[in-house]
């Protein structure tokens, strides 16, 4: 049924050899005297890898780009959000806040919410700037520099450690077991949001936002007024500052 609609942009091809019917549910059979009497045309399923030109591909960018979206969003806020509410709170509530969605992505079943939870998914990427803002508070400044590499680089280790994790220590498993290749991955999404939970819980309960406070506050870093949008305006106004932006970009 989730190939019923398929079709490679590219050569027009259709998974429904004779089309599909009018209820979209299933492809319509071979009317008389036809070439084949196969319904489905599975040498079109075989560019469903998502080469380019197909559906596929095109799901996975929109998706792509909808992740993306939500982290710089995200992001944007995240400044007002970590000195209003401090790293330990914020960092938790991101976790918490993607694990709610990891766990929604066992149940894609289109590509609407495929996307729709990238999107939200997406968010979780500016745990980043949590970490960075979090290690300028923690370490002294004859370190921070290195505590804030080292931190970012293992950070981003991660995004590919996952794709290792995911496919050979969770997926592939299930498949030996004997499960289905479609309950397997589905299975799978459930270990990463468990493991969300765990961490925000930890960082709730055991973490201090600063070496001696359990609780950030702004004065601490020498500011008079609590955290507001405007700071980005004031931000802004520094060259320096959207030099770094264009960088980083």
């Amino acid at each position: 049924k989730a190939y019923v609609k398929f079709k490679n942009l590219k050569t027009e091809e259709l998974y429904c050899t004779y089309g599909k019917n009018a209820d979209e549910t299933d492809c319509k059979p071979p009317p008389a005297g036809a070439a084949t009497d196969d319904r489905y045309d599975p040498s079109v399923l075989t560019k469903c890898v998502c080469t380019a030109g197909t559906e596929c591909a095109t799901t996975i960018g929109d998706a792509g780009v909808a992740s993306v979206a939500s982290t710089i969003l995200v992001r944007i806020a995240m400044g007002t959000l970590l000195e209003r509410f401090g790293p330990s709170n914020v960092q938790s509530g991101l976790m918490v806040f993607g694990a709610i969605w990891v766990a929604a992505s066992a149940g894609i079943s289109a590509p609407w919410n495929y996307t729709l939870i990238r999107f939200f998914i997406g968010a979780v990427g500016a745990a980043f700037v949590t970490n960075q803002f979090w290690c300028s508070l923690m370490f002294a400044p004859n370190v921070v520099g290195t505590a804030n590499a080292t931190a970012g680089g293992w950070g981003n280790l991660g995004g590919g450690v996952t794709q290792i994790f995911m496919s050979l220590i969770l997926f592939q498993p299930f498949v030996d077991s004997g499960m289905e290749a479609d309950a397997a991955w589905r299975v799978s999404m459930l270990v990463p949001a468990v493991m969300f939970l765990i961490c925000a819980a930890c960082i709730k309960l055991l973490c201090w936002d600063t070496p001696t406070r359990r609780r950030y506050s702004v004065a601490e870093t020498g500011k008079t007024q609590g955290a507001s949008m405007w700071d980005y305006v004031e931000v802004l106004k520094d060259v320096r500052v959207l030099v770094m932006i264009m960088q980083y970009g």
